[in-house]
């Protein structure tokens, strides 16, 4: 198992990386549809799929961000057991 400093690293990593990738997903068209019709499906244009791609980016960030917060609540909790 991974030791919890390497492991804060990584999660630092991932969420700086997200970060900036949301900032830029915030400066798209399709961010600003969507603001204007909140609550509402707004259909992806063509134009939209390198908005898509970021978005599908940054879940896939948010997956494994959260899969390493598992991992060191884990050995948090077993060490706190021992």
């Amino acid at each position: 198992m991974q030791e919890i400093g390497e492991i804060n690293e990584k999660i630092k990593a991932l969420k700086d990386a997200r970060e900036i990738l949301h900032g830029e997903y915030t400066n798209t068209d399709f961010h600003k549809r969507k603001e204007a019709n909140p609550g509402e499906y707004v259909p992806p244009t063509p134009d939209d799929e390198e908005t898509i791609k970021l978005l599908t980016a940054i879940q896939q960030l948010d997956i494994y961000i959260k899969k390493l917060q598992d991992e060191q609540f884990s050995i948090l909790k077993e060490k706190g057991g021992e």
